[in-house]
């Protein structure tokens, strides 16, 4: 099933250094400061994968580019600008060069973009290092602090070193997590060595990480949480019944058993955002949210009356489904929130923002434990944004706050960074107690199957769970949910791993799945149900075989393929040379001779089953 992405960038290449090379003390500029890189080539590292429409100039500008060293600025504040260089995810970016030969360098200056609509971010540290023979590198500056309070802006920031290097390579490490733009580079300093500080290498740093999964033990044995999207003009409230099979599995109209145990409350992204742009919600909107969550016989009151239902059809009167709650974002530019506790709220200030999450969250608890469920249980908050936006210079104190206050109470913080977002690898650091990865593959064909494998790798280095996604209801959807599955059962994250659930809303394409009278769009809901309950097996099996036909007849079979799952279609591959076939959904077929024949004809054929297609299984038939 596995279709791999090829390298972005090409191999870096550092040459042998065995002896020191300097440059002649003829240069007319051997005493001269000068930009040391100014037309120089780089080379450039990715930490991660880029694949898919990322993998284009669109997004990352290809290594042979030279608008880092062309002297050429930006003139304008967007990414239209044709002097940016581009950087798209892939965790981060080494950029080295070669200075040719050992020189003394003394300071350094970059440009970057900051454009709020299109999420192009300022990087959160920029550092560099130096080199004499490209193996061995020392760490000589490591800025901080590169923002702006403006939605876009060039930033540029310029420096000295403390003090001068001797180096011949020098490395620019930038964190990417969503798009990061600079125009250009400048490393300063002489062709002229003097009496230049040698370089130190570093030590060798190892970092500790959890290396597993978040688990279900860890998090009061919950296992698959369903995102439950409600607050949109366009959509109802969600019903009982909708609600049903969800909560329970249900096989011709009988619950069988359980299905999702959590279910996160959020609001659609249309709420909150008008594209990139996060809107300034007043505490009318706040309160519109909490009211839509809590709205008489809907939402949380179905979901409560669904889990009623299921536990009396199955006999289990303890059982209840967790709860988690949304944490709306208190966005800077909102000066005029509204009033609590008799205070007109400004979120230019920390301390305002503070106020109104408190509020939110103490809200949602006052309001669910006045209802008097039965049915349910808070396990915590969801802090709703994708991304850590560093630019915000009041965000890490905001998220500090938040999920120390709900730790208070007895609840944890989660929350679902997108693929490679700003932040996901610090998620433990910056306070928060669960962290779900989305890998991000269902709704771009062209992101290769690893990237599955790869997400899965790194949730589990960092010690976070996987997001599920599926984004539409088509076939192809649901192949894509399937892979999700396969690739759970191979790496681990079905049964050792917290799951988190996206489907478009609710209803959505499991419930499509689950109302749908072909086969195969209906078998999404059942290998959804195996998933959960750890018993997805993605393996199949052909086996080769041998039928005798008459002459003057016909002969059916069966192919040989084994799996525990529905097939979506099967295919010749390599047609009868002597004969006809016509091969049936179910895997059934009937081979008929060409008039005339005897003899050994044969036959291969596949069956798709949509997250993997089978080896080709081989039909012998002796005519005769």
């Amino acid at each position: 099933m596995i279709s791999k992405p090829t390298r972005y960038y090409g191999e870096v290449n550092i040459p042998e250094i065995k002896e020191p090379s300097y440059w002649s003390d003829n240069e007319t500029d051997y005493e001269k400061v000068q930009n040391l890189v100014a037309g120089l080539p780089q080379q450039i590292i990715s930490y991660a994968v880029i694949d898919g429409n990322t993998a284009t100039p669109q997004f990352n500008t290809p290594d042979s580019g030279t608008e880092l060293t062309d002297g050429k600025l930006a003139e304008k504040a967007t990414y239209t600008d044709k002097a940016w260089f581009r950087f798209t995810r892939g965790l981060a970016r080494s950029i080295i060069f070669d200075l040719k030969n050992i020189s003394a360098i003394t300071g350094y200056s970059f440009g970057f973009l900051k454009e709020d609509a299109t999420a192009v971010r300022l990087p959160a540290t920029v550092t560099i290092a130096a080199s004499e023979n490209g193996v061995e590198w020392q760490e000589i500056c490591h800025i901080t602090g590169v923002n702006s309070d403006k939605e876009s802006d060039v930033v540029r920031i310029t420096g000295n070193f403390d003090g001068t290097y001797r180096t011949r390579f020098v490395k620019i490490y930038i964190p990417v997590y969503s798009h990061v733009y600079m125009d250009e580079i400048s490393i300063f300093g002489t062709k002229k060595v003097g009496e230049a500080k040698t370089i130190v290498p570093d030590p060798e740093k190892k970092e500790n990480y959890p290396e597993k999964f978040a688990s279900p033990d860890e998090f009061n044995n919950i296992h698959d949480v369903l995102l439950s999207y409600i607050c949109h003009p366009n959509v109802v409230p969600i019903s009982k019944d909708v609600y049903l099979p969800h909560v329970a599995y249900i096989e011709d109209g009988v619950i069988k058993d359980t299905l999702f145990d959590s279910f996160m409350f959020l609001p659609y992204v249309a709420f909150l955002h008008e594209g990139y742009k996060k809107k300034p919600l007043k505490k009318e909107d706040w309160q519109l949210y909490i009211d839509t969550q809590f709205v008489k016989n809907g939402n949380l009151d179905a979901l409560e009356e669904a889990v009623g239902e299921v536990k009396a059809a199955l006999g289990c009167d303890d059982y209840k489904v967790s709860l988690v709650f949304s944490i709306l974002f208190p966005v800077s530019s909102q000066n005029e929130f509204g009033e609590i506790d008799g205070k007109m709220l400004d979120f230019s200030k920390l301390e305002d923002r503070k106020t109104a999450i408190k509020w939110l969250i103490d809200e949602q608890i006052r309001i669910f434990n006045e209802k008097g469920y039965k049915n349910t249980y808070i396990q915590g908050f969801y802090w709703f944004t994708e991304e850590i936006d560093y630019s915000d210079s009041q965000l890490l104190s905001l998220i500090d706050y938040t999920t120390k206050y709900v730790r208070s109470l007895g609840f944890i913080t989660s929350w679902i960074p997108y693929y490679q977002a700003s932040g996901f690898c610090d998620w433990q650091r910056l306070g928060f107690d669960l962290a779900c990865y989305q890998p991000n593959y269902a709704f771009n064909y062209s992101i290769p199957d690893q990237r599955l494998f790869d997400a899965a790798e790194t949730a589990k280095l960092l010690g976070m769970c996987i997001e599920l996604e599926i984004g539409g209801s088509k076939p192809e959807d649901v192949d894509r949910l399937k892979k999700y599955y396969a690739a759970g059962a191979i790496t681990g994250y079905m049964t050792e791993a917290v799951h988190m659930y996206y489907q478009g809303g609710v209803p959505g394409s499991i419930y499509n799945s689950y109302i749908s009278k072909d086969s195969y769009l209906h078998s999404l809901y059942a290998d959804t149900y195996k998933f959960m309950k750890g018993r997805f097996k993605p393996e199949i099996s052909v086996t080769d075989k041998t039928i005798d036909c008459p002459p003057s007849g016909s002969v059916a079979g069966m192919l040989s393929v084994a799996s525990e799952n529905t097939p979506k279609s099967n295919n010749i591959v390599e047609p009868p040379k002597n004969g006809t076939v016509e091969l049936k959904s179910d895997g059934s077929f009937i081979y008929t001779p060409a008039n005339g024949f005897s003899g050994e004809d044969s036959f291969k054929a596949v069956v798709d089953f949509g997250y993997d297609i089978s080896e080709p299984v081989k039909v012998t038939i002796n005519v005769k």
